[in-house]
C-alpha cells in the first residue's frame, strides 16, 4: 500500500496559464505563478528567437545547444514552465491555440496593443471560447491613450514614468536607476494582478481582462514626488543622500572599489557612530550635534566621514556599526552575494543543473524573497525549446499521436531552431 505524500500541493496546482511572452517583464511575472505550482505553458516561435539568443552562456560562449543554454532564460523565461513551440500564425496553429484556451485559466501577452486582436486572440474572442478565461496584456503604456501603440525598452520607461528625473547625483544630470528596474516591478504586478483575478473568479465564477501598463507601474513607484509637486515642493536629485538625514551616503573603504552605506536618522545613532569612530575631535563640533545641523553641513560631514571609512574594512565596519544600532551595509558585488553566508543560511541561493545539457550547470540562482512553510519554490526545471510539445498537445489540447506527427511534418511545431539560425 502506498503511503500518502506528506508534501502539501503547491498553491496554484491545477491552474493552467497560456503565455505569449518575450524579453523580461511578463516572463518574470509568470515565473512566480510557475513557482507556485501553476502549469505555465510558454508559447514560443522559431521566427522570434530573441530570448533564446540571450546569455549569459556557459564559459562565456554559446555551445552546441545554445538555444537552451541562456542563463536569464532559465532564471525567469522558462523557469518551472513548459515550452510549446507553436506557429500561431498558421491556421492549424491558431486552431490549436484556441483548443488550449478552452482548457486554460489564464492567457497573457506582452505584444503591442492590436497584435492579439489581429491574431483573433483578444479578450472578447477568447471569452467566447472560454467564458471563465482571465486575460492579461502587459504593455509599455496600456491599451488606451495617445501613447498606447508606442514601443519601449526598460530605459525609456524609466524616463517617461519620472524615475530618471529623480535619479542622479546632486547637481548632476539624470541617471538610470538600474538595468531592469521597471521590468521587475512590472513583473511583480503581473503576478499580483493575476492572483487577485484568480481569487475573484473563485468567488464569482467570472473571468476578466487586465490591462497592465509599465509606465503606470513606474509612476506608482514615485508617489511621494507626485504629492510634493502638488504642494509646490521640488524633489532634488540627491544621489545617495536624503532629504533630511545625514550622514546618509556611500563611503569608500580599504581595497579596490570597496564601499559601505551608512544611514543615520537620529542624534542617538550619530552618538553611536561617533563612538565607533573613537569620538574624533572634528565630530564633536556643535554643528554636527543635531539632525538639522548635520544635514545643513552634510557635504563637509561626508568628506570627514569618508576619510575615516577609507581606513576601514567594509564587512567588519558594517558589523561594528550594526552592533551599535547604526544602519550600515557593505556594498556587495554579485560575486560576493553568491558566497554570502546570510543568504546561504536562509536557503535563498539555489543551484540548478540542466540534466540533458551538460554544459549548463550547476548554476547558482537567486530564489524568492519569501518563504511558505512546506512549499518549496525552487527552480525545478528550465524548459528547452519545444520540450513539452507532445505532452501539451496530447494532454491539454487533446490531439492524437497522428495529429501531433502531422503538425511536426508541416512545421507548425518545432523543437530546434531553423537551419539558417546561427548561434549568437
Amino acid at each position: 500500500m502506498d503511503m500518502p505524500s506528506t508534501t502539501p500541493p503547491l498553491l496554484l496546482q491545477g491552474i493552467k496559464v497560456l503565455t505569449l511572452e518575450q524579453v523580461h517583464a511578463l516572463p518574470w511575472g509568470t515565473a512566480f505563478l510557475a513557482d507556485l505550482g501553476a502549469q505555465v505553458i510558454r508559447i514560443e516561435s522559431v521566427a522570434h528567437f530573441q530570448d533564446r539568443r540571450a546569455g549569459p552562456f556557459p564559459n562565456g560562449k554559446p555551445g552546441a545547444e545554445w538555444w537552451n543554454e541562456g542563463g536569464n532564460l532559465a532564471y525567469f523565461g522558462t523557469r518551472n514552465k513548459q515550452s510549446l513551440c507553436l506557429d500561431v500564425t498558421h491556421p492549424a496553429g491558431k486552431e490549436i491555440f484556441l483548443k488550449l484556451v478552452k482548457q486554460c485559466d489564464v492567457v497573457t501577452d506582452n505584444f503591442r496593443p492590436g497584435t492579439m486582436r489581429r491574431f483573433g486572440f483578444d479578450h472578447e474572442s477568447l471569452a467566447q471560447v472560454n467564458p471563465r478565461i482571465i486575460t492579461l496584456s502587459s504593455t509599455a503604456y496600456g491599451h488606451t491613450g495617445p501613447w498606447s501603440k508606442a514601443g519601449s525598452r526598460a530605459r525609456t520607461v524609466d524616463a517617461v514614468c519620472g524615475m530618471s528625473y529623480l535619479t542622479g547625483y546632486e547637481g548632476g544630470p539624470s541617471l538610470r536607476a538600474s538595468n531592469n528596474y521597471m521590468d521587475h516591478s512590472t513583473g511583480n504586478n503581473v503576478a499580483y494582478a493575476l492572483l487577485l483575478a484568480l481569487y475573484r473568479r473563485n468567488k464569482t465564477g467570472k473571468g476578466m481582462r487586465i490591462d497592465l501598463s509599465m509606465q503606470e507601474t513606474g509612476v506608482s513607484c514615485i508617489g511621494p514626488a507626485i504629492l510634493e509637486t502638488q504642494r509646490g515642493i521640488g524633489r532634488p536629485r540627491l544621489g545617495c543622500g536624503h532629504l533630511w538625514k545625514s550622514p546618509h551616503n556611500v563611503y569608500p573603504c580599504v581595497g579596490s572599489d570597496r564601499w559601505i552605506a551608512i544611514a543615520v536618522a537620529s542624534d542617538a545613532e550619530w552618538t553611536a557612530l561617533k563612538q565607533v569612530m573613537g569620538d574624533p575631535v572634528w565630530a564633536q563640533n556643535d554643528k554636527f550635534a543635531q539632525v538639522q545641523g548635520r544635514w545643513h553641513h552634510r557635504h563637509e560631514l561626508d568628506r570627514k566621514l569618508a576619510e575615516w571609512t577609507s581606513t576601514q574594512n567594509d564587512i567588519k565596519l558594517a558589523a561594528q556599526l550594526q552592533a551599535q544600532g547604526v544602519c550600515a551595509g557593505a556594498v556587495l558585488t554579485a560575486a560576493a552575494l553568491v558566497k554570502d553566508p546570510h543568504l546561504a543560511e536562509r536557503g535563498f541561493l539555489q543551484s540548478y543543473e540542466r540534466a540533458d545539457t551538460p554544459s549548463v550547470g550547476p548554476r547558482t540562482y537567486a530564489g524568492r524573497p519569501f518563504r511558505v512553510p512546506g512549499m518549496p519554490m525552487a527552480i525545478r526545471h528550465a524548459a528547452g525549446l519545444g520540450e513539452h510539445n507532445e505532452v501539451v498537445l496530447r494532454d491539454v489540447a487533446g490531439l492524437s499521436p497522428a495529429e501531433i506527427a502531422a503538425l511536426q511534418e508541416q512545421g507548425v511545431v518545432a523543437n530546434k531552431p531553423r537551419p539558417e539560425e546561427k548561434a549568437p
